[in-house]
C-alpha cells in the first residue's frame, strides 16, 4: 500500500477518534489494531468475508471505507487495490494538497470547434508543411508574427528575464491575440499568477517531438507553453497545475477558437496548447 495513502488512512481515522498513532504514512501496530476494529465494525459494507484476509488486505479495505466516507468511489470494498482505488487514492491525494475537489477533466468532452478555417481531420507533416508554408527538413525558421499579451510573464528558462510579447505564426496571430484579451478579462494578476500563466515556456522552436521522428507543433510556432515546471511532460490531471478547477475558463477560452490541449485530450502535456488537432 502506497505511503501516501497510508498517510490519508492515518489523517482520516484520526479525525474519527479511531487512531491515536503517529501520522506519518508507517505502518504501525497502532494503525493495524485500528484498521482491525474498523473492519470489524464495519464488515457488512465489505464485500467478501473478511475473515482470513491478510492485514494488508484489511488496510486497503479501510482506506477503501475512507474514501467512500469522503465520496471518492473507490469501487468495491474488499481489500483489493485495482484501478479504482488507485483513481480515488489520486482525487483524495489531490484534495489533501489542494484543498480543493477535482475537477474530473476525464468526463468533460473538450470543445472541437474550427472557427478559423485551420487544417481539419487531424493533419499529417505533409499538410502542416503547406498550411505553414515552411518545411523544416529544408532548415530555416518559419514565419511569425508578434502578439502583445496583456500581461507581463517571466521565461521559465530565465526567471530573471520578461517579457510581454508571443511570437506565432502569423496565420495564428488574430485567434492567439483574442484568446490572450478573453484570459485577460477573467483572470486578474493574483490569479493568473496562481495559475502559473505568467511563466512563459516558448512558442517557436524548431525540433522533432520528444522521443519521436515528425516535427513538433513548436516548429511552426504553432504551440504554447505555460508553466512547464508545475505542468510536467509526463504529468497527469492529478499533478498538474493547469488541470484543476479553477482552468477550465483558461481552457475553454482556447477551444473556441479551435486550438487543443494536450492535457484535456490525452491527460499529458499539460503545460502545451496547439493549433493544430492531434493525430
Amino acid at each position: 500500500m502506497k505511503q501516501g495513502a497510508i498517510r490519508i488512512l492515518q489523517q482520516e481515522m484520526d479525525a474519527a477518534g479511531k487512531y491515536t498513532g503517529p501520522i506519518d504514512g508507517d505502518l504501525n501496530a497502532t494503525l493495524d489494531t485500528a484498521v482491525a476494529q474498523l473492519i470489524d465494525a464495519r464488515s457488512a459494507e465489505l464485500h467478501g468475508t473478511p475473515t482470513g484476509w491478510s492485514t494488508a488486505r484489511k488496510r486497503v479495505a479501510a482506506f477503501q471505507l475512507v474514501c467512500k466516507d469522503a465520496e471518492f468511489d473507490p469501487g468495491p470494498t474488499d481489500g483489493l487495490w485495482g484501478s479504482l482505488t488507485e483513481s480515488a487514492y489520486a482525487d483524495f491525494r489531490f484534495f489533501k494538497n489542494t484543498g480543493e475537489r477535482p475537477l474530473n477533466f476525464r468526463d468533460i468532452v473538450p470543445l472541437n470547434s474550427n472557427p478559423n478555417g485551420w487544417p481539419t481531420d487531424r493533419p499529417g507533416q505533409a499538410e502542416l508543411f503547406d498550411f505553414f508554408d515552411f518545411n523544416p527538413n529544408r532548415g530555416g525558421e518559419p514565419a511569425t508574427k508578434i502578439v502583445r499579451v496583456p500581461w507581463t510573464m517571466k521565461l521559465d528558462w530565465d526567471r530573471s528575464a520578461k517579457t510581454s510579447k508571443i511570437g506565432c505564426h502569423p496565420k495564428l496571430a488574430e485567434s492567439l491575440e483574442r484568446v490572450l484579451n478573453k484570459i485577460a478579462d477573467r483572470y486578474d494578476d493574483a490569479a493568473r499568477r496562481d495559475m502559473g500563466l505568467d511563466i512563459y515556456g516558448g512558442c517557436k522552436a524548431v525540433r522533432k517531438k520528444r522521443g519521436g521522428s515528425t516535427w513538433s507543433t513548436h516548429s511552426f510556432a504553432a504551440a504554447i507553453d505555460f508553466d512547464p515546471s508545475r505542468n510536467k511532460l509526463n504529468w497527469g490531471w492529478d499533478k498538474a497545475r493547469l488541470a484543476r478547477a479553477d482552468c477550465l475558463d483558461f481552457w475553454t477560452f482556447w477551444e473556441q477558437e479551435g486550438w487543443v490541449s494536450l492535457g484535456r485530450e490525452r491527460n499529458f502535456d499539460w503545460m502545451h496548447v496547439q493549433a493544430i488537432k492531434l493525430p
